[in-house]
């Protein structure tokens, strides 16, 4: 189940995390044993320690003396600085003349945006890399609904961010997007397009896109190489 070439306790740690922010099992609720996780996924009871040390120290999970691991009611809770900008300032940061597409293709709905989309059970995949002066710059997953998804070719991927490509080519009416930026760290997947070490540090941008009847058309998932992007802002403190 798991690449041996990696940290045992690492992958689990993902996994485990993966499972908890899709709502399984749900805030509130019951970890499983040590035993009983490490019979599972095939490792040592060591390994579950490990991993669920990493998920404790998120504050994902606490322990309970004598009764066991529970998810933390409200493991996303965290203090965030809104900041109002234009569209065109989120379009500006994610254009690249060097971009790949990698990926294109209609999925089930993964658990981490299954919150984003409601009722639908398939979601139209894009994954791109972004190049500057020939050296990875960013990483890109876009889940998009189907009914937009389909119209878009490679072609328009390797030219334009989906912000641009929906409201611009496509003629989708948008509302606003809801964006948040936070530090992690890089896994095997992220890792090998952006040419980086696993754990890594990277900066993952989330936007998600509203359409004007409130619908989330599209959830991107942008990883910065920390070493290649900063997050800068500027505020008008006059008044």
């Amino acid at each position: 189940m798991f690449d041996r070439k990696l940290p045992l306790w690492y992958q689990l740690a993902e996994t485990l995390r993966s499972e908890i922010l899709g709502g399984q099992p749900a805030a509130g609720g019951r970890i499983p044993p040590e035993v009983e996780l490490a019979r599972r996924y095939g490792v040592s009871v060591v390994t579950v320690r490990q991993a669920l040390r990493v998920l404790a120290e998120e504050q994902l999970i606490s322990r309970r003396r004598g009764r066991g691991t529970f998810v933390t009611p409200q493991p996303h809770r965290r203090r965030e600085l809104r900041l109002m900008g234009s569209v065109e300032s989120v379009i500006a940061q994610q254009m690249s003349e060097e971009t790949e597409v990698l990926e294109q293709r209609v999925i089930p709905v993964p658990p981490a945006v299954a919150a984003w989309f409601g009722g639908e059970r398939e979601i139209a995949f894009f994954r791109r890399l972004r190049r500057d002066q020939g050296l990875p710059f960013n990483y890109t997953l876009n889940y998009t609904l189907p009914e937009y998804g389909g119209q878009i070719d490679a072609k328009l991927l390797a030219r334009y961010p989906m912000l641009k490509i929906l409201r611009d080519v496509l003629g989708v009416k948008l509302s606003h997007v809801q964006i948040a930026i936070e530090a992690q760290r890089a896994t095997q997947e992220v890792a090998q397009p952006l040419g980086v070490d696993v754990l890594s540090p990277v900066l993952l941008f989330t936007g998600a896109v509203f359409d004007q009847r409130r619908r989330v058309v599209d959830v991107a998932q942008i990883y910065y190489r920390a070493d290649r992007f900063a997050f800068t802002m500027d505020l008008d403190v006059s008044r």
